[in-house]
């Protein structure tokens, strides 16, 4: 059960979120969304003591793995550094014994902080426990822990058993070598592992420091080394009214770790662990903690978002999707991308989607672009994996993996899902095979970044390269409709991924028209205005010869119109499919209930979609169709769409707000924010809903406060919610802190780099320098 009003002070009520009641049957929930990490790492929020049923996970970023030949690869989980086996008169803490109260579980997402406190009681001992967690955002390599253990009533023994704990698995497939174990002076505790296929060493390590009533603690631990696994456990009596204080400080890196070029020997990364350990223990939990604290002030400095609204939770919405936008994003390493469960859950096993560069890209681009020039530079470094995957498919150019894991590995996607209702067996994943508008999402991604950067450097290194090549992958998977006389695509799954083997994908055509065309702008472009860097692309990519065929191709392509009505087709068969009451799977309590009763081939035969198909294209392209357009598509698609996606209801409340409808609006925000932060309290299992996280900034800031680039011009279209009185938020526009506030009349820009500025608000053109002060009516 979790709660949005802890008994905390006025100045953390927008920034903590809690856990009331223990529910042993609803384990995953807290440990996903309460997850810690800083990037490098992820660490999800397993109880210290143990459950059946809990997912205890460690996610190093980038350091994926094949178990075997017939699966795909993965993040790996690393051995386990979380777990505390704690006896109280030899009978192990267990909350599913004995009397709890005052429970709270609570993640303080200011400071980054998992706090856990309880009393306990049982067999005639009471004690109050508080249990302290986090994963560095100072140091990206060291977690803390600490317990703190009062006898209220009754003395007792107390023992707890430490270690590191490689007995782990992915939901059964092993990852890890047997390692090697060993303890150093009965207190550094290292276990060094190497993933099975891709090589990769882990080094781990763990040291203890206890305190009672105070004082430090001589304590010779008992030595344990098994199987997988290395730890120690201490022993002492404790008398009532003692306190012990148990500290628990541990180090992560792997041979993976961008500061360990080629060729660094595991001998080299295990002194280097070995002597951030040292450092550690010798500096103290307290600095060490004041170190990360201090690290996340500056990130919420940069990221210094608020609302004014009649309920808490909107702003707490908003801080939670941040942060984890925060401890998902490898910002050190622009060789990683970001998971679609991030680093808090082994849902789609660490790989990156499109969710990145439509659903969280934005957030960076306009919040921290140097942050998103590197998430696109990983895509630089898999047009390799693109232009094999198009190379296998029969194409030319770049066609990127719909699932991305390392750069280089290409396709990741897996074959085989989910159970078909009817049949019994597993239901093939087409996506990986036919799920192509990924490659012009990039390519948009690219283009977007470009327009509100001016990053001229990157472009010339990265960008113009991946759109010219992902262009020409295009121009080879057009097909010839002779009959028709025009360029079709067919056989696709479009974003709607309850219709599989579709032709003409409204979606999908429009935005390979969009990535044609917009090769052929910045080919033109080069061509005028960089001769040099033309030539060294053009001898890479044979432009020349491409560009004859983006402008033969690109005039010809299909692009599905409105009909009568104003519709326009989601496919070619869209509109002809059954129609039936979708009303007992809109107000469902989970998502994908249809599949309750009916099976994947037989939804797609009926006019449902799984989430913004069409809709995408009013918000990504929205300037190419009519207002008209829009709202007749809208009103059509809406009510046939399930949100079975957490991708979904961002860009439905989007429109919902720029069409006017903007108590639709606010529910839809509220709805997308309540996936992760909802009541429901499986709905994260798996892990976090990373797209469904930069959709509510995207809510906010591209919806409510209608910040948009349009033709390469910044429009802001503000439209509140009536439920809040004031938005206030840092902007990035090329190259300029822009740090805005704006209310249901009033709009207020400050920035403190000199020189004009222009901008378009609600269609008015205006200029200034360093401050504007603007009135305007909401319409």
């Amino acid at each position: 059960m979790l709660c949005y009003n802890p008994k905390t002070t006025e100045e953390l009520d927008n920034w903590v979120f809690s856990e009331v009641r223990f529910d042993p049957l609803a384990l995953g929930k807290c440990e996903a969304i309460m997850s810690l990490g800083n990037g490098y790492m992820g660490l999800r929020s397993a109880t210290e003591e143990s459950y059946i049923g809990e997912k205890r996970n460690l996610f190093v970023n980038g350091t994926f793995n094949k178990f075997d030949e017939f699966e795909v690869s993965e993040l790996p989980n690393a051995a386990d550094l979380t777990k505390l086996d704690i006896r109280i008169d030899g009978k192990p803490l267990s909350l599913e014994i004995g009397t709890v109260t005052v429970y709270e579980r609570r993640l303080n997402l200011r400071d980054a902080e998992l706090v856990r406190c309880f009393v306990w009681e049982h067999a005639g001992k009471k004690i109050g426990f508080v249990f302290r967690r986090f994963v560095s955002l100072d140091h990206l390599h060291q977690i803390g822990m600490r317990v703190e253990i009062r006898l209220l009533a009754g003395g007792a023994n107390l023992s707890i058993s430490s270690g590191i704990d490689g007995q782990v698995t992915n939901s059964g497939s092993q990852h890890f070598h047997e390692g090697e174990k060993r303890i150093y002076d009965k207190t550094y505790l290292e276990l060094i592992q190497t993933t099975t296929e891709s090589k990769i060493d882990f080094v781990l390590g763990a040291v203890h420091e206890l305190k009672v009533n105070g004082r430090r603690t001589e304590v010779t631990p008992k030595m344990d080394i098994d199987r997988r696994r290395v730890g120690v456990t201490y022993s002492l009596d404790l008398a009532e009214g003692d306190t012990l204080v148990f500290e628990k400080l541990a180090t992560v890196y792997t041979s993976r770790d961008k500061e360990f070029p080629e060729g660094t020997t595991l001998e080299t990364i295990r002194q280097t662990a070995l002597k951030t350990l040292k450092e550690m223990r010798f500096t103290g939990y307290d600095e060490l903690f004041r170190r990360h604290r201090a690290a996340w002030s500056a990130v919420w400095e940069r990221y210094n978002f608020e609302i004014k609204s009649e309920s808490r939770f909107d702003l707490l919405a908003l801080r939670f999707a941040i942060y984890h936008l925060v401890v998902m994003t490898p910002a050190h390493d622009h060789r990683m991308g970001i998971g679609a469960k991030g680093l808090s859950g082994e849902g789609y096993k660490g790989h990156s989607f499109w969710d990145t560069e439509i659903f969280i890209l934005p957030f960076y681009i306009y919040s921290n672009p140097e942050i998103a020039r590197s998430l696109l530079e990983y895509r630089y470094l898999g047009l390799e994996g693109a232009r094999a995957k198009a190379r296998d498919n029969g194409y030319a150019g770049a066609m990127y993996p719909w699932e991305a894991a390392w750069p280089s590995d290409g396709e990741v996607t897996p074959v085989w899902g989910a159970v078909d209702v009817v049949t019994g067996e597993q239901t093939k994943i087409w996506s990986g095979f036919i799920e192509q508008h990924i490659t012009s999402d990039i390519a948009y991604a690219v283009w977007h970044y470009y327009q509100a950067t001016g990053d001229r450097d990157f472009m010339n290194r990265c960008g113009f390269e991946m759109i010219f090549d992902t262009a020409t992958f295009w121009a080879s998977r057009l097909e010839w409709n002779e009959a028709k006389q025009r360029y079709e695509i067919n056989d696709v799954v479009g974003p709607d991924e309850y219709k599989e083997h579709v032709d003409n994908n409204a979606f999908t055509n429009y935005m390979a028209h969009f990535n044609i065309e917009l090769a052929k702008q910045y080919y033109y472009m080069l061509q005028e205005e960089d001769t040099e860097l033309f030539q060294r692309l053009n001898a890479k990519l044979n432009l020349e010869q491409a560009i004859s065929e983006w402008e033969a191709k690109a005039a010809h392509l299909y692009l599905p119109q409105p009909n009568r009505e104003g519709i326009i087709p989601q496919d070619d068969t869209y509109l002809l499919k059954q129609q039936i009451d979708l009303t007992p799977y809109k107000r469902q309590a989970r998502v994908g209930s249809i599949f309750d009763d009916y099976n994947l081939d037989q939804v797609g035969e009926m006019q449902v979609s799984k989430q913004a198909d069409v809709l995408m294209l009013f918000f990504l392209l929205e300037d190419r169709f009519q207002p008209e357009v829009k709202k007749a598509n809208y009103d059509y698609y809406e009510e046939k769409t399930l949100h079975d996606s957490s991708l979904s209801m961002s860009t439905h409340c989007i429109l919902a707000n720029d069409l006017g409808d903007c108590t639709l609006a606010y529910e839809l925000f509220r709805r997308a924010a309540e996936i992760d932060l909802g009541p429901y309290m499986h709905s994260s299992d798996a892990g976090v809903h990373s797209a469904s996280l930069g959709g509510v900034w995207e809510c906010v800031v591209m919806g409510f406060a209608g910040v948009r680039m349009l033709g390469g011009e910044l429009h802001v279209n503000p439209r509140l919610p009536k439920e809040w009185e004031e938005l206030s938020f840092p902007l990035y526009w090329q190259g300029r802190r822009l740090e805005i506030v704006l209310n249901h009349s009033k709009l207020h820009i400050r920035t403190e780099k000199p020189g004009e500025m222009e901008l378009l608000v609600h269609g008015q053109r205006i200029r200034f320098n360093q401050e504007l002060q603007y009135r305007y009516q909401t319409y």
